[in-house]
């Protein structure tokens, strides 16, 4: 399996892309879209789960948010580790994944808790694709936290300059 060179660029300020890596020449990049900066800052991690997509594919990623969010177990094909959105802006976590129909579950957690969660059907194949997956917040209760950062880039680098709450 070879590693996919992505190209990493903040699209808008609290837009994240990493990468996915298929068997044979093609790979797959996924943009994490959060829904505003102080989001991004919010999370602590991000971690990136590939299903394999039944036929009958209607719903299939609200499912899996619902089922996450009833805590049910969940057997995803791949996954991988959680690492930091500071990671996510600055490496190239891969997640391996093979040809085919597949669903990439994105979970964003803020103090080991689910903080927010998105999902998005992509078939693979040979050529790059390209997966955008919207996050929003697990639970609307659980507030985003305050920040004076105008980006990810400017909390990763400077955590101490930026204030949150």
């Amino acid at each position: 399996m070879t590693r996919p060179r992505c190209v990493w660029a903040m699209l808008a300020p609290f837009t994240l892309a990493c990468c996915a890596a298929p068997r044979g020449p093609s790979k797959g990049t996924y943009t994490l879209k959060f829904p505003s900066t102080a989001a991004a800052v919010g999370a602590d991690t991000v971690q990136l789960f590939a299903f394999d997509v039944p036929l009958d594919s209607i719903g299939f990623c609200q499912n899996l948010i619902q089922a996450r969010k009833r805590k049910e177990p969940l057997t995803p094909r791949s996954e991988n580790q959680p690492v930091s959105t500071c990671a996510l802006l600055f490496e190239e976590p891969v997640l391996n994944v093979t040809y085919g129909n597949t669903a990439i579950l994105a979970l964003a957690q803020r103090g080991g808790v689910d903080f927010m969660i998105g999902c998005s059907l992509q078939t693979l194949g040979d050529g790059d694709a390209l997966t955008p997956i919207d996050l929003s917040l697990v639970d609307v209760g659980i507030p985003v936290p305050e920040t004076t950062c105008n980006s990810l880039h400017d909390y990763c680098t400077s955590p101490k300059a930026c204030a949150t709450r």
